[in-house]
């Protein structure tokens, strides 16, 4: 084993991962998962002169893989991106990059830094806090922003706005780094700097800072003074030497396929890399021709990562069902040439891909009725078993199409034992049986009820919630005195003694589980589910996000009985605090969306009549009215008003849970 040390300066750092350079990406490498938070800091430290690390290198040939330091060459090359000139707006696996600019006349800096570094993102194009850059912006901020932006650029969704429309907000006078180094490095002239900005940046583009001075940017700008930062630029960015060790290729890290220790430990220190994600690296290595289709099959839904992990489970499974792969099983798996092969052709290649068709029809099936993405794309996530069950019935029986009568079975059947029952039991129990063609058509008899817990009518609901709030509690549990939920609700349980001890606690048990599940506005899938129409029409972008990760949704959850009224008040009702939070006082809503109403106008004022965009019925819209702005906040010590922000709530909670039945054709089961 060789090794040699060199330094590199950061101007030939921002050229490595380009389709063209020396320094590539190895298979075995994860994709880029900093924060837009540690962006900053890194660009902060390069600005003040700081040391920022090693990386190594490995070599063979002419050729140069990036073992350890992915993550900081990724974002010392966003700093030199400049979306207003350059085409390709990727770098290494970075497809939609964020955008770094500089603050140049901050108002506040966040604690522990020296310099206002700002990133802007396809979720956040406004950035997120300066004084705390790992908190998003104010509400209210967000949507001023959002709006402006949408005006200067004629945009209807602000997740439509390109990186160059994508502007720092909450800032006093941001320019682009990309301009600024650029304007010390290559021309050495704060005109060039300020030429660029008149180019490309709106003149009318208003920042939080700007604002409160009644102040245009490029007039701000051009009496703004700049040698401090093209000084430190000259004495500190290009100063900095990043010390690199190169070693021979017997440790390639294509080699790592059969062993990832070394690159486990290399980025132990980083951003942890999931067993996932090193499945797909070890296969890419064996593989690597497939990383596009693989990257492809999964429609902007499912990762690539989930791809090859359900792939690996189908071919394992193919004789009994297999619940879960582990990292050094998968490694195993990978090294036998039969186990490569079968996942080889179940992925197939670009003209004949069966697992690619296959997840074309399952996700089709789960788009039944217009169930918007961000659902599907939660299910997966937290319940990714559902969906091997389906593509191993798919398999299976070559389905090549789906009728719209079967898309409803197949989605009924899955969301509701995911959000009602026990789906990786389901799976479990039902595996061996996915050879019949008729499958989703067939009840599941005799199984405990709690893998899929039934279903009580809407009516029969609505009357034991709101007899609930009456009698001034929320305990739900039932006895056999609630006759009509406890006959039904233990139709399908199995039991000897049908008054024995454990068969009581399994009722109620599963009903208060059920009850949770429902009213609980954590999840908010219901709700989502509900205004589907709304988000797939106002949020039709958002859709192909390729990282969730980008800390928020581009909607606001919206309390429609203002929580202002409730949280840290005085004389307010227990009731009226439990029920604030639950599922039916939460409406999803646009930043954009007309709203003068502000946070503190009563629900009343909000709805003059029934709304479609947010879920607002004729039933549920008389207890709205009924809060008023004489009503004003609700006080404990008057019990209508109390039971008017109950039922509201209530009335609106089993709207949605009567559009869930409806959508998938469950209606009937009661």
């Amino acid at each position: 084993m060789t090794y040699e040390n060199l330094e590199y300066d950061i101007s030939s750092i921002k050229n490595w991962l380009k389709e063209d350079s020396e320094v590539q990406l190895p298979s075995v490498q994860r994709n880029f998962v900093w924060k837009p938070s540690q962006i900053e800091c890194l660009w902060d430290s390069i600005f003040r002169g700081y040391p920022i690390g090693s990386m190594m290198l490995s070599k063979s040939g002419n050729s140069l893989m990036l073992l350890d330091g992915q993550q900081r060459a990724t974002a010392i090359a966003l700093g030199f991106l400049n979306p207003w000139v350059d085409e390709l707006l990727r770098i290494g696996n970075v497809k939609n990059c964020p955008i770094i600019w500089v603050d140049v006349k901050p108002n506040v800096i966040p604690e522990s830094y020296r310099f206002a570094i700002r990133v802007t993102t396809r979720s956040h194009p406004w950035g997120y806090q300066l004084k705390d850059n790992s908190s998003k912006l104010s509400v209210s901020n967000r949507r001023a922003a959002a709006e402006m932006y949408m005006r200067l650029f004629n945009k209807q969704i602000y997740t439509n706005l390109l990186p160059t429309e994508r502007l720092p907000y909450d800032a006093t006078l941001p320019v682009p780094l990309s301009f600024l180094l650029e304007a010390v490095l290559e021309k050495d002239s704060k005109h060039y700097l300020i030429e660029a900005c008149k180019k490309y940046i709106p003149h009318n583009y208003s920042t939080i800072g700007l604002k409160h001075r009644n102040a245009n940017y490029i007039e701000e700008l051009e009496n703004s003074d700049l040698d401090a930062y093209f000084d430190i630029i000259r004495d500190s960015v290009l100063s900095t030497k990043i010390p690199v060790t190169i070693i021979s290729n017997d440790l390639l890290i294509d080699k790592e396929a059969e062993d990832p220790t070394l690159f486990i430990r290399l980025n132990s220190q980083g951003t942890r890399i999931e067993g996932e994600e090193l499945m797909y690296s070890m296969y890419k290595a064996v593989c690597p021709e497939v990383k596009d289709l693989v990257d492809s099959i999964g429609l902007g839904i499912i990762a690539p990562s989930k791809i090859i992990a359900l792939t690996a489970r189908l071919i394992l499974s193919k004789d009994k069902y297999v619940a879960n792969i582990s990292l050094p099983q998968f490694k195993r798996h990978v090294q036998d040439k039969s186990f490569v092969e079968n996942m080889n052709l179940l992925i197939g290649n670009k003209q004949n891909s069966p697992l690619s068709e296959k997840v074309k029809l399952a996700i089709d099936a789960l788009r039944y009725n217009g169930v918007p993405d961000i659902i599907i794309k939660k299910f997966i996530k937290k319940n990714p078993n559902g969906l091997l069950l389906l593509l191993h019935w798919l398999l299976q029986n070559n389905i090549s199409s789906l009728n719209e009568t079967l898309k409803r079975t197949i989605s009924g059947t899955l969301y509701r034992t995911h959000w009602f029952g026990n789906l990786d039991q389901f799976v479990s129990i039902s595996w061996d049986k996915t050879w019949n063609l008729n499958f989703w058509d067939n009840k599941i008899k005799n199984v405990d009820y709690y893998i899929q817990y039934p279903l009580i009518s809407p009516t029969i609901l609505q009357s034991f919630l709101m007899e609930r709030a009456k009698i001034k509690t929320e305990d739900f549990c039932i006895t056999s005195n609630d006759s009509l939920i406890w006959n039904y609700w233990s139709r399908n349980l199995i039991a000897s003694e049908n008054n024995n001890e454990d068969y009581i606690n399994q009722i109620q048990a599963g009903w208060l589980d059920f009850m949770w599940r429902l009213l609980d506005g954590r999840d908010k899938s219901l709700i989502l589910l509900a205004q589907s129409e709304y988000i797939n029409n106002t949020f039709k972008e958002f859709n192909q996000i390729e990282d969730l990760e980008d800390t928020n949704t581009p909607w606001d959850w919206d309390h429609i009985y203002p929580i202002s009224w409730v949280y840290r008040q005085w004389y307010i009702d227990d009731r009226t605090r439990k029920w604030e939070q639950r599922i039916g006082n939460f409406r999803a809503m646009s930043l954009t969306d007309n709203r003068s109403e502000s946070n503190n106008l009563s629900p009343a004022e909000r709805f003059s009549e029934p709304n479609k965009d947010y879920f607002i019925h004729c039933n549920d819209l008389i207890y709205w009215q009924q809060l008023n702005k004489d009503t004003g906040r609700v006080y404990e010590s008057n019990e209508k008003d109390v039971l008017a922000h109950a039922n509201a709530i209530i009335t609106r909670t089993v709207n949605i849970y009567n559009n869930f039945l409806t959508v998938f054709g469950l209606n009937n089961e009661e």
